[in-house]
This record gives structure tokens, C-alpha cells and sequence, in this order.
């Protein structure tokens, strides 16, 4: 991947109004509108991509948009925010982790939703709701799960003291899902009964806000 420096300057300074609707817009027509032209990291990373960008490059940088413009809507603790902007700027090592990292997984995410969720999560990373490891785990969760069965988690949460939700038996391979990627667990093998685990229940607390 090229131009790894200007993807770390853009989660610095990289700012994507809301008002840029991804889906209603080709890729194509983004990158050659010039509309990020003047956006710091950003607008290198277009111009020098621009003219022999593959089919690849362009649908990795539509969702490396759509994560920016997720992760600029968030509010940020300042003092955190700066810290990081920082630490992006100045340690290199720390900023070829981060970018890396990020490129990898956004590149593996198949749909737009998860790409928004990762988003998420990386915010609740910059606001020290959790630690850099525990970031992964939940990023190795997000990228094995079926989306679809997140809706699943609150209703087999009982450990506020609920009693499970009723939920019709089509949603045991849901279930499965939840397990296979790390999300719940079956407590025992003489039992049917499964709760999400702690990545889970912050996958849905931080990830789907």
C-alpha cells in the first residue's frame, strides 16, 4: 500500500463533511471530482493514485472515505484526541502500527456497515474506553460475524439479572454465528443456554451506536 504516511496525516487532518453521501456517489466520479483534493493526506493520496488507480485502490479509498467521515462525527475527548494526533505525528513506529492496522482491516471488511462499526470502535480506542489489544479482539470479532446477528446479543444478555428474551428457534444458527466469533458462549455441553461474551456486549455497545 502506498503513500502510508499521507493515510496516517489523514486521520490527523483528515476532515469528510457529512453532508458527502457515499452512497449515492461512483467512486469514479470521487476521485476524479477533486473534491478531496485539498484535504490534507488525503489529496496526496489521490493525486498520486490518480491516472493508474486499479478497481481495487478505488474501492479500498471509498471506504477508507466512509471511515473518516464516521470517525470526524464522533465527539472525542480533547486532551485524548490531541494525544493521540500527537503521538500519530511524532512517533513513527506508533503511526505505521495505527495506519497499517487500519488499512488492513478496512481492506478486509466487505460491507460499508462494518466499515462505519470499525470506525466506532477505533473512536472508543482513542477514548481509552479499552486498550489497543482488546481493540484487535474486536476488530478479529467484527470482521468473523454475520451483522445480522448482532440483534441476537440483548436477548441472551442475562447478566443485569433479565430473564432471556423469547426468540424464535431460526435464530439458533444466529447463535452459532455469535460463538464462532467470539461474540457468546455456550457455558455447557449439557446445556442449549448461550450468553455473549465481554466482546459481545462491547462489540454492540461501542460498535453500534
Amino acid at each position: 500500500m502506498k503513500n502510508l504516511e499521507n493515510y496516517g496525516l489523514a486521520l490527523t487532518n483528515g476532515k469528510i463533511p457529512n453532508t458527502v453521501n457515499f452512497d449515492e456517489l461512483d467512486i469514479f466520479e470521487i476521485i476524479e471530482s477533486g473534491i478531496f483534493d485539498g484535504v490534507p493526506g488525503l489529496g496526496e493520496i489521490i493525486s498520486t493514485y490518480k491516472g493508474f488507480m486499479d478497481l481495487r485502490d478505488k474501492i479500498f479509498m471509498k471506504k477508507f472515505l466512509r471511515f473518516l467521515q464516521t470517525y470526524n462525527a464522533h465527539t472525542i475527548d480533547e486532551e485524548k484526541l490531541v494525544k493521540f494526533r500527537n503521538k500519530i505525528k511524532s512517533d513513527k513506529k506508533y503511526r505505521t502500527k495505527i495506519t497499517e492496522t487500519l488499512i488492513e482491516y478496512i481492506d478486509d471488511y466487505k460491507s460499508a456497515q462494518k466499515v462505519e462499526i470499525y470506525s466506532n470502535l477505533f473512536t472508543a480506542y482513542i477514548n481509552d474506553f479499552y486498550d489497543w489489544e482488546y481493540f484487535l479482539t474486536l476488530s478479529d470479532c467484527l470482521r468473523k460475524v454475520n451483522l445480522k446477528n448482532l440483534n441476537v446479543i440483548p436477548k441472551i444478555d442475562t447478566t443485569e439479572g433479565k430473564e432471556v428474551t423469547e426468540y424464535d428457534e431460526s435464530e439458533v444458527s444466529a447463535e452459532s454465528d455469535l460463538v464462532s466469533a467470539g461474540l457468546a458462549i455456550q457455558m455447557s455441553v449439557w446445556s442449549s443456554d448461550t450468553y455473549p461474551t465481554c466482546f459481545g456486549k462491547d462489540l454492540l455497545k461501542y460498535g453500534l451506536k
